[in-house]
């Protein structure tokens, strides 16, 4: 049975495609000023290469590691992002320049592209050698990579940023200008140039940039994608929503676990755990654009940080919602934070109105926030946890959903809270044997 279950588990090139996109769009929602940055490296880098020749497999390789180039800042400075001043400290610029090596570490995890990995590592080198993380120069930088400095270079000085407006067009081409031969390669930076003199430079479209992104994955992705590369992507993304709260490591993949083992308790058909399985990983997707400063917040949240810990819940199910291929998660996301007598939020729903899957998510959730550690307060133990969601079944949790997750056997929530799911009996368990590699995702109140 286990094996039947573990291969109806999300499966297919169109999800898995869809979860890279979810990857790009939540680092967009993550830094402050730098939202949707990565998205516009891209689609301009996309522009560069074309313009200097590129296969259609060098631009497909350019167009994800433009836009993954900065996946180690998701959760490093992040004060210094959300809290702009007009010269980062001498620790946090430090801090900064560890991103591109962080990025290499996440790409290399990421199934099918891990040879991108030199590519965003070497994204901040320069042509003369002054660049980092290894002074790189010349020919021994990756072309695509020379390619992404000066995309990254032209779409951050079109941005605005707390120590300058955003420059005009005719003041970025002079700095390429100046700056070819010494920080930019010469025939990247001359073929954007051209492109700039020629007219022939495109704003950002997310439509088109959507295309790009969708072609470059016919190119690099195989026909067929396995269970196990989505399971590894998910944990993928996991890792990168919790890399902003120390305090939830694994949270995501606990709630999974849990989700698939309520859905077996009542029934439910293999295609719905595939579906909270994946669930479980993304519930909290929206929490990448929480401030740092609310969720390590040691005391009662304002009116004002708890607005913003209100909106998480959409911004996911917002994200997931503009995927086709993860558009049937969206629901569960939406609303895993209402409650039963409709005094949850968004406050939309109550009762049998909420989502099957979010009253699922619900539960498990709220048990594994009960007996994880917050900045806030300290866990509670496991019999304290069951006996909150008895007392809180038909006020904030379903009633056969309560029961259901009361009726698991000790010993899932003893390996749950291990963080050992290996000590799983795959026979006595109803949940899939592909656990992935690391799972994790931010706290939930």
């Amino acid at each position: 049975m286990i094996q039947d279950e573990a291969k109806s588990l999300r499966a297919g090139r169109s999800f898995y495609a869809g979860l890279l996109e979810a990857l790009i769009r939540v680092m967009g929602s993550a830094n402050a000023y730098l939202y949707d940055h990565g998205r516009k490296v891209g689609f301009m880098a996309h522009q560069i290469g074309r313009a200097m020749g590129l296969s259609d497999l060098e631009l497909a390789r350019l167009a994800f590691a433009s836009v993954l180039a900065d996946l180690g800042m998701v959760g490093l400075a992040e004060d210094a992002w959300e809290t702009p001043v007009r010269e980062l400290p001498a620790e946090d610029r430090a801090l900064v320049e560890e991103h591109p090596l962080r990025s290499q570490d996440r790409v290399a995890e990421i199934p099918h592209l891990e040879s991108l990995a030199p590519l965003v590592r070497h994204h901040h080198e320069w042509w003369n050698g002054n660049g980092y993380p290894e002074g790189l120069a010349g020919e021994d930088i990756p072309l695509e990579s020379r390619i992404i400095r000066v995309a990254d270079t032209v779409v951050a000085l079109g941005q605005d940023r707390p120590h300058r407006p955003a420059c005009s067009p005719e003041e970025i081409a002079e700095i390429v200008s100046s700056g070819v031969g010494l920080e930019f390669a010469p025939q990247a930076g001359r073929a954007y140039l051209h492109l700039h003199r020629e007219g022939g430079l495109r704003a950002f479209d997310a439509t088109s940039f959507r295309e790009i992104i969708c072609e470059a994955a016919d190119h690099l992705l195989p026909p067929e994608v396995t269970t196990p590369s989505n399971d590894q992507l998910l944990s993928l993304l996991a890792s990168v929503i919790e890399a902003k709260d120390p305090y939830t490591a694994g949270h995501s993949r606990r709630v999974a676990i849990l989700a698939v083992a309520v859905a077996g308790t009542l029934g439910l058909s293999d295609s719905e755990k595939s579906d909270l399985w994946a669930g479980g990983y993304l519930h909290d997707l929206g929490k990448v654009s929480v401030p740092l400063r609310v969720l390590s917040k040691a005391g009662v949240l304002s009116a004002e940080e708890f607005a913003l810990v209100k909106d998480h819940p959409g911004v996911g199910a917002d994200i997931l919602e503009s995927i086709p291929a993860l558009r049937g998660l969206s629901p569960g996301v939406r609303y895993h934070h209402e409650w039963w007598n409709g005094s949850g939020y968004p406050g939309e729903v109550r009762g049998e109105e909420i989502p099957p899957h979010a009253q699922i998510l619900a539960v498990c959730d709220g048990y594994d926030a009960m007996t994880s550690q917050r900045a806030y307060r300290d866990s509670r133990t496991h019999a304290e946890a069951l006996e909150e969601i008895a007392v809180s079944s038909g006020v904030q949790f379903s009633p056969r959903v309560a029961a259901a997750f009361l009726a698991l056997p000790d010993h899932l929530f003893e390996a749950v809270r291990a963080q050992r799911p290996e000590v799983f009996d795959p026979d006595a368990v109803p949940c899939p044997t592909s656990w992935g590699i690391y799972g994790g995702s931010l706290y939930s109140l």
